[in-house]
C-alpha cells in the first residue's frame, strides 16, 4: 500500500502539472484535472483502508466543517428559492462545485496534513538524482518533435493519447519520480512539485522566446502570455507563487553546490513568473517571499548567508528590471510596461478606450456584489457564480454605458472575497475569515522555531496564493488549488493538534469513521468515475467539434451524441450537439439539443437566440421565438443581431408589441447609433403613436446616415403631410442628387463645389455627402482639402470601394504612395468585379 501510495502522489506532483495535450480536449488542461482528481480520490481511499488509519486532526477542522454546511445551505436556499426552470443548472452546477470541493480542497489539505504527520522529517534530500532527472528528462522531450508518432484522425482518441516515444519518456520520468521519492517525507513531494515546477517554468521561458519544441505550432493562446503546460498563464504563475517560497527557504540552507541548484531553480521560477505577465501573481510572490522573512530561521539565515541571499536578491531583481518582450506575436509587452499599462486606471489618456483589464474586473465585482446583496445571509448560491452572473451583467450593460464594450463571460468573481460573498453571503464570509484567522493563528508557531522552514514556507505560499487571488481565479483551478491547499495542510500538519476531547468522545470519534468507511469509499469510488465521466465527455466532445469544422455531420453528431450521453452534462458540448442538428436542418433535435444545454447552464444568450430563431422561422412558434429573444436580449442587450430579430418580429405586429417595440429600438438606437435601418422603424413607430416630431428626427437621422435608404425617405415623405412642412433633409438629399448627377458629368465647377460644401454642411453625418465633396475638391486638384472628407467618409463607411479608391488617388497625389496602394487594394478587395479599380491598383504599384 506504501508504494501504491508513492505512486499515486508522483502522479499528482509530477504527472499532472506536465501532462498535455493540445488536440484531444477543447480545453487543454482537462486531462490534468481528471488525472489529479483520481489519483486524490485514490489515495484517500487507501488512506480508508489503512489499517488502524484515521484523519488527522487539525487546527482548521471546526471551520471547514462549518464551510462544508454554510455551502450546502446556501446552495439549497438557491435551489428552492429560484422557479423551476433554473432547479436542474442549480443543480448541477452545485454537484460540480461539491466535486471540486470534495477532490481539490478536503482531499490535498488532509492528505497533506496526514503527510507531514507520518513522516515529519523535513530534511531535504540529495539532489544529484532530482538534477539529473530534470536535464536528462527535460532535455530529452527536445527530440520530441523529430521522434513523435504521425497525427490521428479527429475521431481516433486512442491515437491523440498513445504515442511510442511519448510514452517511453513518461514511463521513465515516472519511474525515476517513483524512485526519487523513496524516502516518502514531507520535503520529498515538495521537491518533486518543484521539479515539476522546474519544468514547467523552462518550457514556458522557452515558449516566450518562440522556442517551442514539443508541438507543431507556437502556443500563443493569451499571446506572449506563456501557459507552458498549464494551458492558462495565471495557472503557471500562481503554481511558482506557492514554489517561491520554498526555493528562497532551501537556498538559504543550503550549501555549495546544493546552493546553486536552488539559485537556478528560484530563479527559473521567477523568471516564468514574469513570462506569465500576471501581476497579481508578481505581487502574491513579493507577499509570499515578505512572510516567509518574517520566520525567525529565515532571519537568522538571512543574517548568517549575507552575501549570497542578497546575490540572489539582486539577480532576481535585474531580472524584473530588465526582463525583455516576449518574441511570439500579439500582445507581448515588458514586464515594466505591463506595470505602466496601470496608469491607465488613475490617469486615462483623453480619448483612449478605457483600460478594460481593470474595467472587467470592476464590471465582475459589481455583478458579485449585486448577487450577494440579493440574499446577504446565504448568498445567491454556492457554486452558481457562472451560471447567474449573466443575467446580472445584462441589465448592467443596459444601464451604464460606460461598461458597453466591457462584457465578457464570467466563470468566477476574480477576488475571492467577493466569490465567497455572492456565492454563500455573509455566513459563508465569516467562516472563511474564520478559516484564515485559525490557519495564521496555528501557522504562528512555525515562526518561531528555527526548525521548521518547511512548514513556514508552506504558510508563505499560501499567503502569496491568497493575495494573488484577490484578482485572480486560480484557486478554482484543479492544479494550482491542489498545490494550494497541498500546502495548507503541509503547514496544519505540522502545527499542534487542537487539545484533546474527554475520552469517551475520542473513542466516540475513532468508531464514527470506521461506521461510514464503506460509505466514504462508495462516495469516493462515484465522485473518481464522475471525473472519469467528464474526461470521456469532452474527448468526445472535442472529435465532435473538430469534425463539424471539418463538414462531417454525421460523424461529428455521433460523437457529439456520445459525448451527452456519458455526460455529466455540459454546456457547451450540448450546445455544439444542437449546432450540428441545426446545420443539418434536423431543427426539432436541435431545439431539443439547446433546450438540454440550458439545464446544464442557463447563462448563455446565444442558446436562447438559437432556439428563437428555430422556433420561428423553420418551426413558426413565434410566440416561443418571442420569449427566447427577450431572455437572449435580457442577458446580453449590446448583441447587434437580437434588434434585428425581435424588432422584426414586433414590426410584423406592432398593435400587440407596441411598448415592447418602441423600448427595444430606442434601446438599439441607443447602443447602435449609426445603424440607419433602427432609425427608420422608429420613425415608424412613432408615427404610429402620433408622435410626428419624433418620427421626423428618427427618419432623419436615417437618411443622414444612409441617403440611399428608399423606404426611410418615402417614410418621411409621407409624414410630410402630418408635420405641414417639408423636412429640411428631403432638401438636402435633393442637394446631394444634384452633386452625384453633376460629377456623373464631370461638372466640378465652382457651383458644383458650392453645392457639394452646402450638402455636407446639412448632411453632416452623412458619408456620402462627404466623400462627394472630397472627390469634388480633389478633381479640381486640392488634394490637401481634400484629404480630411475623404478619410472620414472611409472611416465611417469603410464598405464603399469608391471611398477607397478615391481616398487612394488622394494619397498618391500627395505623394503617400504606400498608404495609396492600401487604400486601393481595400477598393479591389471591396469590389473584386470592377475591372477599371484593378487596372489602376495594377498602374500604382507598378510605378
Amino acid at each position: 500500500m506504501t508504494q501504491a501510495r508513492r505512486a499515486l502522489l508522483v502522479l499528482c506532483f509530477f504527472a499532472s502539472p506536465l501532462l498535455f495535450f493540445t488536440n484531444l480536449t477543447r480545453n487543454p488542461y482537462v486531462t490534468q484535472i481528471c488525472l489529479l482528481n483520481v489519483s486524490l480520490l485514490a489515495l484517500a481511499a487507501l488512506a480508508w483502508l489503512e489499517p488502524g488509519a484515521s484523519w488527522p486532526r487539525t487546527p482548521l477542522d471546526a471551520p471547514l466543517g462549518a464551510w462544508v454546511a454554510v455551502c450546502a445551505l446556501s446552495w439549497a436556499v438557491s435551489y428552492v428559492g429560484h422557479r423551476a426552470f433554473f432547479r436542474p443548472p442549480i443543480a448541477w452546477e452545485g454537484l460540480r462545485s461539491a466535486v471540486f470541493l470534495v477532490s481539490n480542497v478536503l482531499a490535498p489539505f488532509y492528505l497533506a496534513a496526514a503527510a507531514a504527520r507520518r513522516n515529519p522529517d523535513s530534511q531535504p534530500p540529495r539532489l544529484e538524482g532530482w538534477v539529473a532527472l530534470a536535464l536528462v528528462w527535460g532535455l530529452l522531450w527536445t527530440a520530441f518533435p523529430q521522434l513523435r508518432g504521425p497525427g490521428a484522425p479527429a475521431a481516433d482518441i486512442w491515437g491523440h493519447v498513445w504515442d511510442g516515444y511519448g510514452a517511453l519518456l513518461w514511463t521513465g520520468g515516472l519511474v525515476s519520480a517513483w524512485w526519487l521519492c523513496r524516502r516518502e517525507k514531507a520535503s520529498d513531494w515538495i521537491h518533486l512539485a518543484l521539479l515539476a515546477g522546474f519544468l514547467a517554468s523552462a518550457y514556458g521561458v522557452c515558449q516566450y522566446f518562440n522556442l517551442e519544441f514539443i508541438w507543431p505550432h507556437t502556443l500563443d493562446p493569451y499571446g506572449g502570455r506563456s501557459v507552458s503546460t498549464f494551458g492558462n498563464p495565471n495557472f503557471l504563475s500562481s503554481f511558482n507563487v506557492i514554489l517561491l517560497p520554498f526555493a528562497a527557504a532551501l537556498f538559504l540552507r543550503a550549501k555549495g553546490g546544493r546552493r546553486l541548484v536552488y539559485a537556478v531553480l528560484a530563479l527559473t521560477l521567477e523568471a516564468a513568473l514574469l513570462c506569465s505577465l500576471t501581476r497579481s501573481s508578481w505581487v502574491g510572490a513579493i507577499v509570499a517571499l515578505a512572510v516567509l522573512a518574517a520566520s525567525s530561521q529565515t532571519r537568522a539565515a538571512l543574517s548568517e548567508q549575507a552575501r549570497p541571499a542578497g546575490l540572489l536578491f539582486g539577480l532576481g531583481l535585474l531580472l524584473a528590471l530588465f526582463w525583455p518582450q516576449s518574441l511570439v506575436g500579439g500582445y507581448a509587452p515588458s514586464v515594466l510596461g505591463r506595470i505602466r499599462e496601470m496608469s491607465a486606471i488613475v490617469s486615462p489618456v483623453a480619448g483612449a478606450a478605457p483600460y478594460s483589464p481593470w474595467h472587467q474586473r470592476r464590471l465582475i465585482w459589481l455583478c458579485a456584489w449585486l448577487m450577494g446583496k440579493e440574499n446577504p445571509i446565504t448568498g445567491k448560491g454556492f457554486g452558481c457564480f457562472e451560471l447567474f452572473y449573466p443575467f446580472y451583467q445584462g441589465p448592467v450593460l443596459n444601464a451604464l454605458d460606460f461598461f458597453r464594450t466591457m462584457r465578457t463571460h464570467a466563470n468566477n468573481a476574480h477576488n475571492e472575497i467577493l466569490e465567497v460573498f455572492s456565492q454563500t453571503g455573509l455566513l459563508g464570509l465569516g467562516v472563511f475569515f474564520w478559516l484564515w484567522a485559525d490557519f495564521f493563528r496555528a501557522a504562528k508557531t512555525h515562526f518561531d522555531r528555527r526548525d521548521a522552514w518547511l512548514p513556514a514556507a508552506a504558510v508563505a505560499g499560501a499567503a502569496g496564493m491568497l493575495v494573488d487571488n484577490l484578482l485572480n481565479v486560480s484557486l478554482h483551478f484543479a492544479v494550482p488549488a491542489f498545490l494550494f491547499w497541498w500546502a495548507a495542510g503541509t503547514a496544519m500538519g505540522f502545527s499542534e493538534p487542537p487539545a484533546p476531547q474527554p475520552e469517551g468522545a475520542r473513542a466516540g470519534a475513532a468508531r464514527w469513521p470506521r461506521a461510514l468507511r464503506p460509505a466514504a469509499l462508495l462516495l469516493l469510488a462515484g465522485i473518481a468515475g464522475y471525473w472519469s465521466c467528464v474526461w470521456l465527455r469532452e474527448v468526445h466532445y472535442f472529435a465532435g467539434f473538430k469534425l463539424v469544422r471539418e463538414g462531417d455531420l454525421p460523424a461529428a453528431q455521433r460523437e457529439l451524441e456520445t459525448s451527452k450521453r456519458v455526460g455529466p452534462p455540459e454546456v457547451n458540448a450540448i450546445y455544439e450537439l444542437g449546432n450540428s442538428y441545426a446545420r443539418a436542418q434536423r431543427f426539432p433535435e436541435a431545439v431539443a439539443a439547446y433546450r438540454d444545454a440550458l439545464r446544464a447552464n442557463a447563462g448563455y444568450d446565444e442558446i436562447y437566440f438559437n432556439i428563437a430563431t428555430i422556433e420561428g422561422a423553420h418551426l413558426g412558434h413565434w410566440d416561443a421565438a418571442v420569449d427566447n429573444f427577450r431572455e437572449s436580449w435580457l442577458i446580453n442587450p449590446v448583441s447587434p443581431q437580437i434588434y434585428d430579430s425581435l424588432g422584426n418580429i414586433y414590426l410584423r405586429d406592432p398593435a400587440r408589441y407596441g411598448d415592447a417595440a418602441l423600448y427595444l429600438l430606442e434601446r438599439a438606437v441607443h447602443f447602435f447609433p449609426d445603424n440607419p435601418n433602427h432609425w427608420n422603424n422608429l420613425g415608424y413607430l412613432y408615427s404610429l403613436r402620433r408622435r410626428f416630431a419624433d418620427a421626423e428626427r428618427a427618419y432623419t437621422q436615417a437618411l443622414m446616415l444612409a441617403p440611399n435608404l428608399v423606404v426611410a425617405q418615402r417614410n418621411l415623405a409621407a409624414l410630410s403631410r402630418n408635420l405641414g412642412h417639408r423636412p429640411a433633409v428631403l432638401s438636402a438629399l435633393d442637394g446631394l442628387r444634384d452633386v452625384e448627377g453633376r460629377i456623373a458629368r464631370h461638372d466640378y465647377s465652382d457651383a458644383t463645389l458650392a453645392l457639394a460644401g452646402r450638402t455636407a454642411g446639412a448632411l453632416p453625418a452623412s458619408a456620402r455627402a462627404r466623400l462627394l465633396l472630397g472627390s469634388v475638391l480633389l478633381a479640381r486638384g486640392r488634394a490637401a482639402d481634400a484629404l480630411a472628407p475623404l478619410e472620414w467618409a472611409v472611416a465611417r463607411d469603410a464598405a464603399d470601394p469608391w471611398a477607397h479608391a478615391n481616398l487612394a488617388e488622394d494619397y498618391w497625389a500627395l505623394g503617400r504612395r504606400a498608404d495609396a496602394l492600401g487604400q486601393m487594394r481595400a477598393a479591389v478587395s471591396l469590389d473584386p468585379a470592377n475591372s477599371g479599380l484593378q487596372q489602376r491598383l495594377k498602374i500604382l504599384a507598378g510605378s
